[in-house]
């Protein structure tokens, strides 16, 4: 039997690890566009920071000799065949499988005019992270433009402050995070950003990025021409599924798959930021984009080709921010009755709808945060103690043996 894994991501690498681990031993063979080993793109800060190694290749540079794996480093993928079970490479070669697992993730982009040009830096690579931080190392005062005031786009800057590249970070509303957090936990967050140099400019977007073939400057939609040593269009991310969209494999803003991560064809599964579960509370399709997400998926894609019947597990919306000056979680939507408990350091929200946590924010003080997650996640009723989940009195022993 031949296994071939688009992607050496979270989710292509989970694939091997439970096939090796459960006896398989016929052929896996992966691709990447990236000419280097299985990384973890959540570490990509923390090697820009401090260089930590360790983590990024948390499964170690000899993951492929360790799992005998025929790894295809900057091997890209141009084409699927799906009823003939081949892939073509960009070096024309065809490649036969028996079951083909995609998982190449996602970009960042910026629906901006000109974002195609070159020296626009994608941070979610290995190959920009590492040219940023070559730049810092040269010395001297070196800037950036961040297009997207999102969850990415600030984490990004907080990252770019933490080895002295000053950030400008534009967000088209009012606020940072908009999609993510609410006006008022986003003051928090903007108050942080400025302390650490990092300008927001609200209300402020990217128009065009100009420069003949290599962008030289961006032009805002006020008229302002912003210039900087580095830019990075980061409004959103999209799957990278270019290589499907001449086949009958069914996308939209990724690839849709059913509960079992199968695509229309039941040998090719779809897993981690590129395909469209259903979430946890809304029963909605989307891109979940974290990590342990991507997890799970590998994971569970590796048992259903071993016959075993698995489904994916739904998740939520999760995200939190390590490079703040203080801890913060935010889970879910921020929609309902709010319960909350304010301090000029801490910020403790709750969002309750039919008597169910919808969502909720711990920014300073994170306690609690796994009661009130498994509260979340099994949708338990908290009439009995909604008043009491924020108190300091609040004993989470008592209320799980409730549920």
């Amino acid at each position: 039997m031949k296994i071939a894994i688009i992607g050496m991501g979270p989710a292509g690498v989970n694939v091997v690890k439970i096939l090796r681990s459960n006896g398989f031993d016929d052929s896996i063979t992966m691709f990447s566009a990236e000419k280097i080993p299985p990384y973890s793109p959540p570490s990509l800060g923390e090697y820009l920071v401090a260089g930590d190694e360790e983590t990024l290749f948390r499964e170690g540079k000899d993951f492929c000799e360790k799992y005998s794996v025929n790894c295809k480093h900057g091997e890209k993928i141009i084409q699927i065949m799906p009823e003939e079970k081949e892939l073509k490479t960009e070096n024309d070669e065809i490649i036969k499988f028996d079951y083909l697992v995609i998982a190449t993730g996602t970009s960042l982009y910026a629906p901006v005019i000109g974002s195609d040009k070159k020296g626009i830096t994608d941070f979610k690579t290995f190959v920009g992270t590492d040219k940023i931080k070559s730049m810092a190392q040269e010395g001297g005062e070196k800037t950036a433009i961040i297009v997207g005031g999102g969850f990415i786009g600030v984490e990004i800057a907080l990252s770019l402050a933490k080895i002295g590249i000053k950030s400008s970070v534009l967000n088209r509303r009012g606020w940072i995070m908009p999609r993510l957090i609410d006006t008022e936990t986003a003051e928090y967050v903007e108050k942080d950003l400025r302390s650490q140099g990092v300008d927001v400019m609200l209300n402020t977007e990217g128009k065009e990025f100009i420069g003949k073939e290599r962008v030289e400057g961006l032009i805002t939609t006020d008229g302002r021409k912003l210039k900087a040593d580095i830019y990075i269009a980061a409004t959103g991310v999209k799957p990278s599924i270019d290589f499907i969209k001449n086949t009958d494999i069914e996308y939209d803003t990724g690839i849709i798959v059913n509960e079992y991560l199968q695509t229309k064809y039941s040998y090719i599964y779809a897993c981690g930021d590129v395909a469209e579960t259903i979430e946890l509370i809304s029963g909605e399709r989307k891109i979940h984009g974290l990590f342990p997400v991507a997890v799970n998926h590998g994971q569970t894609v590796a048992y259903n080709i071993l016959g075993m019947k698995r489904k994916y597990e739904k998740q939520a919306n999760m995200n939190s921010l390590k490079k703040l000056s203080f801890k913060i979680i935010v889970v879910g939507k921020l929609k309902g009755e709010e319960i909350k408990y304010k301090t000029e350091n801490i910020l403790r929200k709750i969002y309750i709808k039919d008597d169910k946590i919808m969502g909720f924010v711990l920014l300073g003080d994170i306690s609690n945060a796994g009661v009130y997650l498994s509260l979340f996640t099994k949708r338990a009723n908290v009439s009995k103690f909604k008043d009491k989940l924020l108190s300091k009195y609040f004993y989470p022993g008592i209320v799980m043996t409730q549920i």
